[in-house]
């Protein structure tokens, strides 16, 4: 049981923190993480992908934009670096995270500071968030060594799945309000007047969430492995088999999802576009959507965390890779035609609209679910004294790994883009770029990611 005080790591001394300071960070980091959601809803949903596709984004251009997410988790390894020199990770992760979210204002900004050069606007999106990636990843490896130090072991079960359902629950709300911000001020005559709107409070919201976190405690650091050099840290998790299958696969699993336009089995990019496009989707109806990826995740990760206290984490992972694909063919079989509900707020909605969103809920739960092993099975492949930096070299290679999913999906965008594959098929549309890629992300999952996760320890 936890007392009045708590002991955590320090290189030097005992570090001692009192469990009302730990109480009160913890409900900072819950709240702070609640606003954060804010700015997530716009990074990996809906409007990125909608506002590139309206300033006429190439399919290259999205998959560059996408891939940058994935590419940039290189920057953790220099940043798990610099902070293991400097002793203290706070003033490292608050410099790098406001400029991150900083970066956000651009899309913004552009319709006022360049209104005559719309064919520009594209590029800088690019470099702005691209860059604004780089910087948020040089925060993350930090931020959860961090916050593994601070969390006791035998209260991070129920914090992290408190924390996971409260910023669920701002996630959805977020994905729905913006939605309708999106509907209710575009117009012809202010046509990106709603994409300001949001990104805007993405940049807001998302600045606000590092603030209110500064007053989360910072315990001390691990102490190194005296006389070590960095080369050293980074050989030790290669030498294990278990550790450089994980991050092959969990790199090939990302990047087949990325094609389809799924981050951690939240949909965006690729998915967003074509729900726009093909099945006729408003703003509102694409927020829907995201929001039951969302909730499915809330849902159903409470029981896959289950399964993972009674069953090894591998034996769960390949249970899940195999389940999700299954989900995910249901982009195959959506309906092109519109129904109409008989609510009377939701007015002509596309049939493939409404049988995404039921699938969404298992496809955002599974998904969400095979990263919970991710980091289970992550952890259980490294060693607590070189954590910080073995979990930043996984994340990166993994990272580099899924890049080329998103990249590959942008270059058969732009040569299929309008083309029919074949006639109509059982859902009612013709098959194009987007079934390809449902297809291409399945044969990786169950040819390739398949067989690796059953090759872990």
């Amino acid at each position: 049981m936890l007392g009045d005080t708590l002991e955590l790591p320090s290189a030097g001394k005992e570090a001692v923190l009192g469990t009302a300071e730990l109480e009160r960070s913890m409900r900072l980091s819950i709240a702070s993480g609640s606003l954060g959601m804010v700015y997530i809803a716009v990074a990996i949903g809906m409007p990125l992908p909608l506002f590139m596709q309206a300033i006429h984004a190439s399919g290259a251009q999205l998959g560059l934009l996408s891939a940058a997410w994935q590419f940039a988790m290189l920057a953790q390894l220099p940043s798990t670096l610099l902070v293991q020199r400097l002793g203290k990770r706070k003033p490292l992760w608050a410099a790098v995270s406001l400029s991150h979210r900083l970066l956000w204002a651009v899309p913004a900004l552009l319709p006022m500071l360049m209104p005559s050069r719309s064919d520009l606007w594209p590029v800088c999106v690019i470099v702005a968030l691209g860059l604004s990636n780089v910087l948020g990843q040089a925060g993350s490896g930090p931020w959860q060594g961090w916050m593994a130090d601070l969390i006791p072991p035998l209260r991070a079960g129920r914090f992290w799945g408190l924390r996971q359902a409260v910023l669920s629950i701002s996630l959805v709300l977020s994905a729905l309000g913006f939605g309708i911000v999106l509907d209710r001020f575009s117009s012809p005559a202010h046509k990106y007047l709603g994409f300001q709107i949001v990104f805007a409070c993405a940049a807001f919201f998302g600045c606000s969430d590092i603030i209110l976190h500064c007053g989360v405690f910072e315990p001390a650091m691990h102490p190194n492995p005296p006389r070590e050099a960095f080369w050293r840290t980074l050989a030790r998790p290669l030498s294990d088999r278990g550790f450089v299958i994980l991050t092959i696969l969990m790199g090939l699993w990302a990047g087949s999802a990325a094609m389809v336009g799924y981050t951690m089995g939240l949909p965006g990019f690729f998915a967003m576009v074509y729900a726009k496009d093909a099945l006729g989707a408003t703003f509102t109806q694409a927020s829907w959507i995201f929001m039951c990826s969302g909730l499915g995740a809330v849902l159903l990760t409470p029981r896959i965390g289950n399964w993972l206290d009674r069953l090894d984490a591998r034996s769960v992972l390949s249970r899940l890779v195999a389940v999700g694909p299954v989900c995910m063919l249901g982009w195959l079989l959506v309906p092109g035609h519109q129904i109409l509900l008989s609510a009377p707020w939701a007015g002509s909605v596309s049939a493939g609209v409404v049988v995404m969103c039921v699938l969404s809920l298992p496809i955002g739960g599974v998904y969400a679910g095979v990263y919970v092993c991710q980091f289970r099975l992550a952890q259980a492949h490294t060693a607590p004294q070189s954590r910080t930096v073995a979990m930043g070299l996984h994340w990166a290679l993994s990272g580099l790994i899924a890049s080329a999913g998103p990249l590959a999906a942008g270059w058969l965008k732009d040569h299929l883009a309008g083309r029919s594959l074949g006639a109509w098929y059982p859902g009612g549309a013709r098959i194009s770029y987007f079934q390809l890629l449902v297809v291409l992300h399945a044969g990786v999952a169950w040819l390739v990611v398949l067989p690796l996760s059953r090759r872990i320890r």
